[in-house]
């Protein structure tokens, strides 16, 4: 029996995996060369590989029948179309095909199932000839990714969004009664599968509606300081969405508009706001929410893509969203579903959103940090991005986000879906007094 004691994979390992699957070598000699089983190999593969979707311009359909196919003129309306009318729709560059076409059957590679599981020596990757979605090992993903899980593993609550609702379910019917949560976890021991500290915790830090206000005793105590620890829906959310691999996607895509994601908090545990920032037009909105978590992020997306309609969304909103590194963001796949590409920035990056960033200087002359958005309304966050969006821009050669927004998709959009207007440039006010002036307007309009 071998006297070795256990060593987790280091980078240099993973250099030499990843080396030697671009050589097309098996498994089990990677295995003895590094010096560990060819299970621990596959594991480390299947785990940390990075799903990639890209494309070249000239290997762009991934339609099972892109081969055969006869049709042209698919391009929905709100698109460019190609100016050879009777080319078929394959052959476009516009890459509409995969997104427009009824007929459109994506068509899956089963090659990533088998051993290596990645696509790191597969002549159709090195060549860029291959438009299916492929698996890549990277040795440096892969450590970050690793050192991400170990660190994740040891804080945080590890709950999906359907275990807290079901909890949420459970507790804050019987904690609004009175009850305390020592009662309702041994009136029915059978049913929690979370001790009394977990259940403390899910309404100390927000998770669940009950709120400790209304717990009998849990008032009276003196918290303890600790650090605020947070909750990511899927821990291996960064995983081919990088800034990296943002870069290098706009590398290949210069064109495409960008939408960039943030929070802004006001005082910790009480509401704060979503931002999306249009980037070509410096144009941003905002969203009150009553808890920073996922869940109130994709509700909002939802919201939106259900207000809009297919079409609209598309229109209105870029491809391509850049969101900060927080746990609020951590549910990439409800914002893809929507045919959207997600990055993240690093962490403690904001530079990296210069132009959201920029404009939360606006946000911060109306609502200074410190500021409780406890008693804020949605009606005056989107009062206040009416004045921001209404101020003029050096950037926008003198003109404001929202006239720069208007003139490519209209003012409409703005005043039904986002409940944001022109205001003349000389009643745009930007200090804490705009709530007052809110406040006297809605007064009056009642």
């Amino acid at each position: 029996m071998s006297n070795n004691k256990y060593t987790r994979l280091d980078f240099t390992k993973r250099l030499m995996i990843q080396s030697n699957l671009n050589e097309g070598a098996s498994l089990s000699s990677i295995a003895r060369l590094i010096g560990v089983s060819a299970s621990t190999v596959s594991r480390e593969i299947k785990t940390h590989r990075i799903k990639d979707n890209h494309v070249t311009r000239f290997h762009h359909n991934s339609c099972v029948h892109r081969k055969e196919c006869k049709r042209h003129n698919v391009c929905p309306a709100m698109e460019k179309t190609c100016r050879k009318k009777n080319r078929f729709c394959y052959r476009c560059s516009l890459n509409n095909c995969n997104t427009s076409c009824p007929d459109y059957e994506k068509e899956v590679c089963h090659k990533p199932d088998r051993p290596p599981y990645v696509c790191n020596h597969c002549s159709e990757l090195v060549h860029a000839r291959c438009p299916l979605t492929k698996y890549i090992y990277k040795a440096s993903e892969a450590d970050i990714t690793a050192a991400d899980t170990r660190s994740s593993s040891r804080s945080g609550i590890n709950l999906t969004d359907g275990e807290l609702k079901e909890l949420n379910d459970l507790l804050t019917p019987r904690i609004l009664k009175g009850q305390s949560i020592h009662h309702i976890m041994v009136s029915e021991p059978a049913v929690f599968n979370i001790s009394e500290r977990q259940a403390y915790r899910l309404v100390n830090e927000g998770l669940i509606d009950a709120k400790p206000i209304d717990m009998p005793r849990a008032v009276r105590l003196k918290p303890r300081k600790k650090k605020a620890s947070e909750k990511k829906v899927d821990k291996n959310c960064r995983k081919g969405r990088t800034y990296d691999d943002y870069l290098a996607y706009m590398a290949e895509h210069p064109d495409e508009p960008v939408l960039q994601g943030d929070t802004v908090e006001g005082r910790k545990g009480e509401k704060c706001m979503l931002t999306l920032t249009w980037v070509q037009w410096s144009f941003q909105a905002g969203f009150l929410r009553d808890h920073n978590n996922s869940a109130s992020v994709t509700r909002i997306v939802n919201q939106l893509y259900e207000s809009l309609g297919y079409e609209l969304f598309h229109k209105v909103f870029p491809s391509v969203w850049l969101l900060d590194n927080g746990s609020e963001f951590s549910d990439p796949a409800e914002i893809e579903k929507y045919g959207i590409r997600v990055f993240y920035c690093d962490p403690s990056s904001p530079y990296q959103k210069g132009c959201c960033e920029v404009t939360h200087e606006f946000v911060r002359r109306v609502l200074p940090k410190g500021t409780s958005f406890q008693g804020l309304e949605q009606d005056f966050i989107d009062f206040m991005f009416s004045h921001i969006n209404s101020t003029y821009r050096k950037k926008l050669n003198d003109h404001s986000p929202f006239d720069a927004f208007s003139s490519v998709l209209g003012s409409g959009i703005l005043e039904k879906h986002f409940n944001i207007t022109r205001i003349d440039p000389q009643s745009v006010h930007l200090k804490p007094s705009l709530k007052d002036i809110w406040a006297a307007q809605r007064k009056e309009n009642n």
